[in-house]
């Protein structure tokens, strides 16, 4: 059968998983992680995708990435992943999914960024390395790799300068972490009350 063609909207964030080939490790040494943020940096270079955000788990890479043009997507994961391939292979299909709202956009963020703490690696976001916790949350220390980072839109609205949006998205996250229910990330969410559908409560966050 047929595969069914993937769904890409140009000038819309993408959450797209790749996976070890049968789960196996994809990193096993630091050296690992920095070749694979290399490769993703040569990619970045052509132009055409921006990374919004981004997770390196030992078995699998989460990244929030939005294509300029529908034909680039695949052109990106395809040009760092085969080269990578000669390390360590990745399953043959990714996962890829666009985000259609803020709401989801949200919870992706949030998702990627917490992969450690959810899958106890970590305590919390600031102690992983390999993902983009640290560049909207502002923490010490950075990766290496966060020049690679353009933040979402949505991160930008959290507030007007970098502290104010940093300290919003602690917020966000802890929310999320209590909550723990994460089966929209998937899909585009509901608005679920008790949380914040489309942003974290910039006052409450500030103060």
């Amino acid at each position: 059968m047929p595969r069914t063609a993937r769904s890409v909207l140009p000038g819309v964030p993408h959450h797209v998983v790749l996976r070890g080939n049968n789960r196996r490790r994809l990193f096993s040494y630091p050296c690992d992680y920095n070749q694979m943020l290399a490769l993703i940096g040569q990619q970045l270079d052509r132009g055409g995708v921006a990374l919004n955000g981004f997770c390196l788990m030992t078995n699998h890479v989460h990244l929030l990435v939005t294509p300029e043009r529908e034909s680039i997507l695949g052109k990106f994961i395809k040009g760092f992943a085969q080269r990578y391939a000669q390390i360590r292979n990745f399953e043959e299909r990714y996962y890829s999914k666009a985000i259609q709202s803020e709401a989801h956009l949200a919870l992706a963020t949030a998702y990627i960024d917490l992969n450690p703490v959810r899958a106890g690696l970590t305590e919390t976001g600031d102690d992983y390395r390999w993902s983009t916790f640290s560049a909207h949350a502002a923490s010490e220390p950075a990766s290496p790799y966060l020049y690679l980072w353009s933040p979402s839109s949505w991160y930008l609205g959290l507030a007007d300068d970098e502290a104010g949006r940093a300290t919003a998205y602690r917020a966000w996250t802890e929310e999320r972490l209590a909550l723990d229910e994460w089966k929209d990330v998937r899909g585009d969410p509901a608005v679920h009350s008790g949380a914040p559908a489309r942003r974290p409560n910039r006052t409450r966050a500030a103060g």
